[in-house]
C-alpha cells in the first residue's frame, strides 16, 4: 500500500516516553504501532525470551512423543521409560508456562 499522507502530532515528554515504551514492548515501528491503534487494535507486547524458549521446548517434546507413537504403532509396543520421561518434561514445561502466566505484572509508578 502506498502511503503518501503525513501528520504531525505534538506530545508532552510523558506522552512521548509512554509511546516509545509501548512501541519498544510491541516490537513494531512507531508508525505501525500508531496505524494499529487507528484500526482499534492495541498491539500486544512481543513474547519474552522465556516464553519463546518454552514454546521451542514444547515443540521438541511434542516431536519426541510423536516419534514414540509412530514406533509404538509400527512395533505394537511402547518404550515406557522414554514415554514417561517425555511426559514428565511436558508436564514441567506446562507448569513453567502457567508460572509465567500467573507471574504478577509490575505496574508503572507515576
Amino acid at each position: 500500500m502506498k502511503r503518501t499522507k503525513e501528520i504531525k502530532v505534538r506530545l508532552s515528554d510523558e506522552e512521548f516516553e509512554k509511546l516509545n515504551q509501548d512501541v519498544l514492548e510491541s516490537g513494531l515501528s512507531r508508525e505501525e504501532y500508531v496505524r494499529s491503534l487507528l484500526r482499534k487494535v492495541v498491539p500486544s507486547s512481543k513474547p519474552s525470551p522465556d516464553f519463546i524458549e518454552t514454546i521451542k521446548q514444547l515443540r521438541m517434546i511434542g516431536n519426541n512423543l510423536n516419534q514414540i507413537a509412530v514406533i509404538a504403532y509400527k512395533t505394537k509396543s511402547i518404550d515406557v521409560v522414554r514415554y514417561k520421561k517425555e511426559m514428565l518434561l511436558l508436564q514441567n514445561e506446562i507448569k513453567h508456562i502457567l508460572d509465567l502466566y500467573n507471574e504478577p505484572i509490575q505496574l508503572e509508578e507515576r
